[in-house]
């Protein structure tokens, strides 16, 4: 897709909700997977990785920062203690525990896919399932306290957190392997 973009002139952002744990999964360098690939601008999510309210815009196009600059007070992002945020990003960053709480997430989401087998509908890349299950079984593990998104008819999206208790996805998995 980066080359397609450079060769159209077209900018490209990647949406990185997900990137720590693309980036655990993939056991690169995060470098493999933004600008070495062709990406200008990368929105370095934490708040799905264990931050509370931070999220990062990193730019590997420098001349796009200057947009945002005005961008940003315009869309009321302009926070006077914005040093209060980056402090969680510095704290996520040190001792690389944004790619460790990565790692925990997509361990448990990588469980729960070899529990489920067949049931798979993709393949786990990261810390989300997506598994076929009938409307009883949805019921079933609801009952015994499991929650999960129904997506579309017969199937379940499962989604793994950076602070998933081993001992609650030992749970999970057991279910899923009952049904």
């Amino acid at each position: 897709m980066g080359e397609l973009c450079k060769s159209r002139g077209l900018g490209f952002h990647m949406d990185g909700a997900r990137f720590a744990n693309a980036a655990a999964r993939a056991g690169c360098s995060p470098a493999d997977l933004t600008w070495r690939a062709g990406i200008d601008a990368l929105s370095f999510g934490f708040v799905k990785n264990g931050g509370m309210s931070a999220e990062a815009l990193i730019f590997f196009r420098p001349g796009l920062r200057h947009a945002t600059l005005y961008r940003r007070k315009r869309a009321g992002h302009l926070l006077s203690k914005g040093r209060f945020l980056a402090a969680q990003i510095l704290a996520m960053l040190e001792d690389d525990v944004w790619l460790r709480n990565a790692r925990a997430s997509n361990e448990s989401a990588a469980k729960l896919a070899e529990a489920a087998g067949d049931r798979l509908v993709l393949p786990v890349e990261a810390n989300e399932i997506f598994l076929k299950v009938i409307p009883e079984e949805a019921a079933k593990l609801r009952s015994l306290g499991f929650d999960f998104y129904d997506w579309g008819p017969g199937e379940a999206r499962l989604v793994t957190a950076w602070d998933t208790d081993p001992a609650h996805a030992r749970a999970l998995v057991d279910a899923i392997r009952a049904l």
